[in-house]
């Protein structure tokens, strides 16, 4: 994510906008949603606005799948019909069809995110809108039986297949309940990034891309020292020479009013993106890391936890303190959360909770999926746009995540439905006084109090 908004007023102008920019790269708006039927009423599982791109494959359209207790509900919209189903958002009543579903949440906050391609919204790069429509959970029930209808063995399997999304987690997906638009950018995107000795060869594609003034503008870094570079692309490429020792490498594509289309991040720890194309994955700075956290214990930014489980609707005490953990460390000088590691300072790891949670073997594409659907219940429970980077490694053979949280920028940060803002304290999370509510909210001072 690099250009995100939390309380977007005008949902219905921003999807507009997005739709006119991308016209010519779309083939239409496909709507799937999941619905479970309980105690006579109809609960909202998940539901999607999707831009189908005209350069991919066909996508079949389907018919909706009915079943006793559970629909899966496909249609296609116009522009038109997409503002008038934003409108019944806003309004609470869903109408998919036959099917009405109606919640008496009023609060409506729409956020948006720019993503790149390795997302775990969409198989591309582009935007996401959503908002919360109900969080009434769905019944869980056997399996799904029609005939004419395929089999499910329960409603988890079936979301997960309908869903568009590339990684869902069934009943404990954070998205469950909400709205989301799925919008790709089609005008121009980054397609490869191929390198060769010290430099790249970055490949750019997409509708507009030969009618736009391109360029990347990004920087490297070598040995703490940051050096910028703005490179043109012409014909669809454009060369990067950057050092083998560099130690990370950003950059973004856009065009000569200053138009956000695409991004590339990458450092020895993590890649978003194409993916890491140029910097080699240097795992020893990470296990010195968790060396140097055992030795000296928790403090004022180190934390121990053991895995975590994510649904928070089982009381999961766990959960809760790794939130106020994001939100205290945020609200001071930042810190390290440890996964896999317990209060006495020994390595426990997290592979055979994982493995129980991913239902698969443990390896780090589970990890990645796990930290996915983590990344998301912080996202939802925490009001404020905290910087977090999500980290694994396996030292002694065990697999530890590193949830790295920067000091704030913009504060406060707090919780969702909680009224009190936390700070960290020692090796403990606590609750700030009254007199330190202005250090937090204004750290710097106010007029040069």
């Amino acid at each position: 994510m690099i250009d995100r908004e939390l309380n977007i007023t005008d949902p219905i102008k921003r999807v507009a906008e997005i739709l006119e920019s991308n016209e010519k790269g779309y083939r239409g708006l496909r709507r799937r949603a999941v619905l479970s039927h309980s105690n006579g009423n109809w609960i909202l599982v998940a539901c999607t606005v999707e831009g189908v791109t005209s350069n991919g494959s066909k996508v079949q359209s389907s018919a909706p799948r009915q079943y006793s207790q559970a629909v899966l509900f496909e249609d296609w919209l116009t522009d038109q019909d997409c503002r008038d189903f934003i409108n019944q958002i806003k309004e609470g009543r869903l109408c998919f069809g036959e099917f009405t579903v109606q919640t008496t949440e009023e609060n409506r906050y729409w956020s948006s995110e720019q993503v790149p391609l390795s997302n775990y919204q969409m198989d591309c790069a582009g935007y996401v809108l959503s908002t919360r429509f109900s969080t009434d959970r769905a019944a869980m029930f056997g399996a799904l039986l029609a005939l004419e209808q395929p089999y499910y063995p329960d409603l988890d399997e079936a979301a997960r297949d309908w869903m568009p999304f590339p990684v869902y987690h069934g009943n404990s997906d954070s998205r469950n309940g909400d709205i989301v638009f799925l919008l790709p950018e089609t005008r121009a995107f980054l397609s490869d990034a191929i390198p060769n000795g010290s430099r790249i060869d970055v490949r750019v594609a997409g509708t507009d891309v030969d009618q736009l003034s391109l360029m990347l503008k990004g920087a490297w870094w070598e040995d703490g020292l940051i050096h910028h570079f703005d490179v043109p692309v012409n014909k669809q490429h454009a060369e990067l020479s950057i050092p083998s020792d560099a130690s990370r490498l950003e950059y973004a594509l856009i065009d000569a009013k200053g138009t956000l289309y695409d991004f590339q991040r990458e450092n020895e720890y993590q890649h978003a993106g194409l993916g890491r194309k140029r910097l080699r994955n240097v795992g020893a700075p990470l296990v010195a890391i968790v060396h140097e956290a055992c030795l000296t214990g928790e403090g004022m930014k180190v934390e121990f936890k053991p895995f975590v489980e994510l649904d928070i609707g089982k009381n999961n005490t766990k959960l809760s303190e790794i939130i106020r953990t994001v939100v205290a460390f945020a609200n001071s000088v930042g810190g390290r959360i440890f996964l896999g590691i317990d209060d006495n300072c020994a390595l426990i790891g997290i592979d055979a909770k994982l493995a129980q949670w991913a239902k698969a073997s443990a390896d780090e594409a589970a990890c990645n999926s796990y930290l996915g659907t983590l990344r998301g219940k912080i996202r939802d429970m925490v009001v404020g746009d905290p910087t977090i980077h999500f980290l694994q490694t396996v030292v002694d053979n065990q697999r530890v995540v590193i949830i790295e949280v920067s000091e704030a920028k913009e504060r406060p940060i707090s919780i969702r439905q909680d009224n009190y803002l936390y700070i960290r304290r020692g090796a403990s999370n606590a609750r700030a006084t009254p007199g330190e509510w202005r250090n937090i909210i204004c750290p710097q001072g106010i007029n040069g109090f």
